[in-house]
């Protein structure tokens, strides 16, 4: 078999989704609104190479994306890549194209690479290069409602034909479970003239933001944040349009939005700022910067947030808010312990020795996209 592989940058990416040949793909190595998303990163150069396409003559065998970040420490920036979305077409699986794509991408980036926990079936493929390190993010996740239907479908897709039968059963629970939830939720601190829901991050959270980041490996300041804010990957609709029906991973939901909170003191001082991301019904915290004075604001924004939307999990790997829910009375029926693997170039050891603090981010990397 005759395997090439071509590699597009920020520039000719562009160029190639409004191509004829973009049109006309079987296969989508990327959705028209994730492709610009990435062109539009505000950390990425014209010459980056971000999407390495592997094809067999001209069919689509395999592709590799790859997003532009900034580790910054000190002001000292250096442009790293996190390693997103990975796929082989499963005839051809076994072939070396995941192998291929990961070396050729190592040596453009200069090994420079971060991303998150791989799939188990990948995992020896990434630990045979000996480039990477570990590091793990602790987290909790509280279930609000009964969602065995979800559960069900994500780790047993054989079982879909039955699924009618837990999303019964689902229904009959939740009838007794939301008297519950809503006894449990009835009764909230929250002050809602210390909280104040925002569009777009403003100058005034960017100058908190970056007095409470300095342990942050990537510093995303109002830029980015706006930038995440204004292209995002996943788009709230109810059908799928024609790159979507052929694009392997998930580009559009029939709820996804992004909720971002400024929390004040009683003096009107911003003592935080909270991204939510509410996608169909979990909603997880993507970006928190907030002092400890307004930890239990944090923790009733997030049960006003359950209750108006009619949540059935939460996620968050903020550890003040993981210890609060861990120790605290809570609204949820179950909670379980959850974690965040990251990979890291050994390139990158040198920071973590020089500031032990230095610390990864549930949003960090694509995480906050999808």
């Amino acid at each position: 078999m005759d395997f090439s592989t071509k590699v597009y940058t920020t520039t000719s990416l562009l160029e190639f989704i409004n191509s004829d040949s973009f049109k006309n793909l079987k296969n989508y190595p990327i959705t028209i609104h994730r492709a610009l998303s990435h062109i539009n990163n505000p950390r990425a150069d014209a010459d980056d190479k971000i999407l390495y396409i592997t094809s067999n003559n001209e069919e689509i065998v395999g592709y590799r994306l790859i997003m532009v970040d900034e580790i910054i420490i000190d002001n000292t920036k250096e442009k790293i890549g996190w390693y997103s979305c990975v796929w082989v077409n499963p005839n051809y699986r076994g072939k070396g194209i995941a192998k291929k794509l990961v070396q050729q991408s190592l040596k453009d980036w200069d090994n420079k690479i971060i991303f998150q926990g791989p799939v188990a079936a990948s995992q020896k493929l990434y630990y045979s290069t000996g480039v990477f390190n570990k590091a793990s993010l602790s987290g909790f996740r509280g279930y609000c409602r009964f969602d065995s239907n979800t559960i069900i479908k994500a780790k047993f897709p054989a079982l879909k034909p039955t699924l009618f039968i837990f999303k019964t059963i689902d229904s009959l629970f939740n009838l007794f479970g939301d008297v519950l939830l809503k006894s449990k939720l009835s009764t909230n601190n929250l002050n809602k003239d210390l909280i104040k829901v925002v569009s777009e991050v403003d100058e005034a959270i960017n100058t908190f933001i970056n007095s409470q980041n300095s342990n942050n490996l990537f510093k995303r300041g109002i830029q980015e944040l706006n930038w995440i804010l204004k292209y995002p990957w996943i788009l709230e609709q109810d059908n799928m349009d024609e790159v979507s029906k052929n694009y392997y991973f998930s580009s559009v939901s029939k709820k996804f939005e992004y909720i971002n909170v400024k929390f004040y003191n009683e003096n009107k001082e911003l003592e935080g700022f909270v991204i939510y991301q509410i996608r169909d019904e979990h909603i997880s915290i993507q970006y928190a910067s907030f002092t400890d004075n307004q930890t239990e604001q944090v923790v009733a924004m997030t049960k006003e947030l359950i209750r108006t939307h009619k949540i059935n999990f939460f996620s968050t790997f903020d550890t003040r808010l993981t210890n609060y829910f861990n120790k605290k009375s809570n609204p949820f029926l179950f909670k379980k312990p959850i974690l965040r693997d990251y990979y890291y170039s050994k390139y990158f050891d040198h920071y973590f020795n020089e500031n032990p603090n230095l610390t990864f981010e549930s949003g960090d990397g694509d995480m906050i996209f999808t």
